[in-house]
């Protein structure tokens, strides 16, 4: 089955229209990783971390369900490093499974990984993190509550009309007009 498809996106590869020739490249990339997938799942445990920073950005190409374990291991095993480029994968992913990791994150103490954490979220846009992100604001970092703002526009969550509103009271421009953004973004 992949034998086709990859046949037919080299074809594509000679199409006339530039977006297409780079679609097919693209996916055709994607598919060199889903036909690898089972050989990085293998070695990733025992990889080293610059390895494993490949193998983390692969997975988050490729798409596939099981990207998700070594991801999952990565933000709770490793250096910082790796958890960062980990929980950005999950965003990359889209996949709902990684919310419930995500916003364990939320409960860490490194900025950075939380705000990683907040974009994945609003990436994935699964609202059952919707509680968690607005239990996680106001925070001591302004940029972690920008980004909290930001992927609770991009969630669209009704729920969290109240808290933008208040938020454009902020003394931080930026975060009003995260908010201001956000209110139009959410339900009517």
């Amino acid at each position: 089955m992949i034998k086709n498809r990859k046949d037919a996106l080299i074809g594509a590869l000679k199409d006339q229209d530039e977006s297409v020739r780079a679609e097919a490249s693209s996916t055709l990339l994607k598919l060199e990783g889903l036909a690898e997938l089972p050989e990085i799942l293998k070695q990733f445990r025992s990889c080293t971390k610059r390895e494993k920073m490949r193998f983390i950005y692969a997975l988050g190409r490729i798409r596939h369900e099981k990207s998700l374990v070594p991801l999952i291991h990565s933000v709770k095993n490793e250096d910082e490093d790796l958890k960062i480029a980990a929980v950005r994968a999950m965003g990359e992913l889209g996949d709902p499974v990684a919310v419930p990791t995500l916003v364990a994150v939320l409960s860490g103490t490194s900025p950075l990984l939380k705000i990683q954490a907040v974009e994945s979220l609003g990436r994935i846009g699964d609202r059952s993190c919707l509680d968690a992100l607005m239990k996680a604001i106001p925070s001591d970092d302004e940029e972690l509550d920008e980004a909290i703002i930001l992927s609770l526009g991009r969630l669209r969550g009704k729920e969290a009309e109240e808290l933008l509103i208040s938020s454009l009271a902020s003394q931080n421009p930026r975060i009003r007009r995260a908010a201001a953004w956000a209110l139009g973004e959410i339900e009517l």
